[in-house]
């Protein structure tokens, strides 16, 4: 799938440890650094409602897939999606713009 910039799956850019709870390696590109923080956010929305991917999927129209894929790092979900998950988790799950100023702080 092609991405901004070319930019890889935002996975690839972790230095240590695991997708999202891993820290990202010097110079990952501001896509990484937004897709971690939706990641962690998108996990805790799921897990503070006791849901799963399936019931993500039926409760915001959003494939489980998609959710999957999110949560592993291997996509950056587009805004339809990302705006649906927002709205029906009644959550909110895009990072904003400190995040990407603060891009190795974390």
């Amino acid at each position: 799938m092609p991405r901004s910039h070319g930019d890889d799956a935002p996975a690839s850019y972790l230095a240590e440890g695991a997708w999202p709870d891993g820290q990202l390696r010097a110079g990952a590109p501001v896509s990484a650094v937004y897709a971690r923080e939706f990641a962690l956010r998108l996990r805790a929305a799921i897990e503070e409602r006791g849901l799963n991917p399936y019931a993500v999927e039926r409760i915001t129209g959003v494939s489980r897939r998609t959710v999957e894929r999110a949560l592993k790092g291997q996509v950056l979900p587009d805004f339809g999606a990302m705006a649906r998950l927002e709205t029906e988790l009644g959550a909110d799950l895009w990072p904003r713009r400190e995040h990407g100023d603060k891009r190795m702080s974390e």
